[in-house]
């Protein structure tokens, strides 16, 4: 009687831990599912991000952002660094390089430092109208081509159509400036300059 007790008991306890074992496997297998689907849709979020006034709206994914995004930022920059006049050159200096990217914060702020003395120094100020928007989503660049006015007190000193080129990185959910430079008309994007 006590080894029929004993061998049944024994019998409930490995089906017991058959059963363990088979839970544990299956918990395992759905948490190596999860897992995987977990890094199947790592980075293809988007946000959505809708500006003050709605024209369009623009999205954010992993390490990219969508042309409209671009051009619009773009847009903003060039009229920080070129609608510009001795009395708001350091506040519009100050607000670009809030958004430079840190590694070419030096060079752009040496840039802009000197732009901003030569318009003190002169007294000028420029007004930059544009006319085109070129951009390129793969690069992170656009072109903004339009006519750049100069003025030197109240006096116009120069009128001249301009292509310049805004780049940009897109780092730990922000877009930065990495480049603002003139180009030309027969080369917007800078290619032939990064060729070299």
């Amino acid at each position: 009687m006590q080894f029929r007790i004993f061998t049944a008991e024994r019998d409930n306890q490995r089906a017991e831990i058959i059963f363990m074992r088979l839970a544990v496997s299956g918990l395992a297998l759905a948490l190596l599912a999860n897992a995987a689907a977990l890094l199947s849709v790592a980075g293809s979020e988007r946000t959505v991000l809708i500006p003050p006034e709605v024209h369009k709206t623009f999205w954010v994914s992993g390490r990219k952002v969508s042309g409209d995004y671009l051009q619009e930022m773009a847009y903003w920059y060039a009229g920080l660094a070129l609608n510009i006049t001795p009395q708001v050159a350091d506040y519009q200096k100050n607000l670009f390089l809030k958004y430079a990217a840190p590694a070419e914060y030096g060079r752009l702020q040496a840039e802009f430092g000197a732009r901003s003395d030569f318009l003190r120094k002169h007294n000028a100020s420029t007004q930059f109208s544009t006319q085109t928007v070129l951009p390129d989503e793969t690069t992170m660049k656009v072109a903004l081509s339009g006519v750049l006015m100069t003025w030197v007190g109240d006096k116009k000193a120069a009128e001249k159509q301009t292509t310049w080129l805004v780049g940009f990185r897109y780092l730990n959910g922000r877009l930065h400036v990495s480049e603002f430079r003139e180009t030309s008309d027969q080369d917007p994007l800078g290619a032939g300059a990064a060729a070299r």
